[in-house]
């Protein structure tokens, strides 16, 4: 007769701790929205398996609609030591035409 409070207790904490753990699995952290009137941005991070995104939502202006945004940024991987580049990517540089000199 015991054992059933017992074992229904326990069942309850287990369920409860495994809520608590899936409620810290997201962080959310507010971005500076830059030079974008209104747009609101966050940074959501997953715990657990490292997958990051970028929240944004926007409100409607007379010139552009509105809208909300869910961009994925990839998964972080760890490194070996500090300072250490983990991903690059990197985009060729935009070279102006030389402008001709006239006389």
């Amino acid at each position: 007769m015991t054992r059933l409070p017992i074992a229904f207790f326990s069942t309850l904490l287990v369920a409860w701790s495994a809520g608590a753990a899936a409620g810290d699995r997201y962080q959310a952290v507010p971005l500076n929205p830059g030079y974008e009137f209104g747009t609101e941005k966050a940074l959501i991070l997953d715990t657990v398996a490292g997958h990051l995104w970028i929240w944004t939502e926007s409100p409607a202006t007379d010139e552009r609609p509105g809208g909300r945004y869910v961009i994925y940024q990839g998964q972080l991987v760890p490194g070996r030591e500090m300072g250490e580049v983990v991903m690059k990517q990197e985009w060729p540089a935009q070279r102006e035409a030389p402008v001709k000199a006239t006389k």
